[in-house]
């Protein structure tokens, strides 16, 4: 990584910081993936990581094929393939808008919403449950309240991240009135 020599030595401290982080969040997005793709292989679903991501934006009411592209940080193109499959295995179902012939809303159909209930969005085995049970109790509460603040601060996350409010199935949250304390909550499926 380069550094121009004429920035002051915090801005260069800043650079090599958000260079570090953003390695650091590319090897857990990779783990992260492939503890997914492992448990949905010993549960014999069928579906691939991606095509579970698709599922999980169809179940939280997501329903354009774009905006599901620009939340998974996939290409269009590359979509379109993943969707074709989905609706060849009757998990998904293309739709017709009256008001747009151009778009095709999207939709779970019964099999896709059955497979995908199935599918716990996590559990003990996963490698990112392991690692946070290594961890102590104070200092996992403080890295998801910094990591919600950091990402809170980057421009278009508003777009990118869902709400807690819309998060469902039991997904932990933390809410912006505890986002300045160690309180994490749990909501019920």
């Amino acid at each position: 990584m380069l550094i121009d020599c004429k920035q002051p030595a915090a801005t260069a401290e800043m650079i090599v910081i958000a260079d570090k982080i953003r390695s650091l969040c590319s090897v857990i997005t990779k783990i992260a993936r492939a503890d997914l793709q492992t448990r949905l292989d010993n549960q014999d679903s069928g579906i691939s990581a991606i095509e579970h991501g698709v599922l999980r934006h169809l179940s939280r009411g997501v329903d354009s094929m774009a905006e599901i592209s620009r939340l998974m940080g996939v290409a269009p193109s590359t979509l379109v393939y993943v969707v074709d499959g989905l609706v060849k295995k009757k998990l998904v179902k293309r739709g017709k808008d009256p008001n747009d012939r151009r778009r095709e809303p999207l939709s779970l159909e019964k099999k896709g919403a059955a497979l995908f209930g199935q599918i716990p969005k996590m559990d003990a085995s996963s490698v990112l449950v392991k690692r946070l049970k290594g961890m102590k109790e104070t200092r996992r509460r403080e890295l998801l309240v910094l990591l919600d603040e950091f990402v809170q601060g980057l421009p278009g996350s508003e777009k990118l991240y869902l709400r807690p409010e819309l998060e469902t199935r039991g997904e932990s949250t933390v809410s912006g009135a505890e986002r300045g304390t160690s309180a994490v909550k749990a909501r019920k499926p």
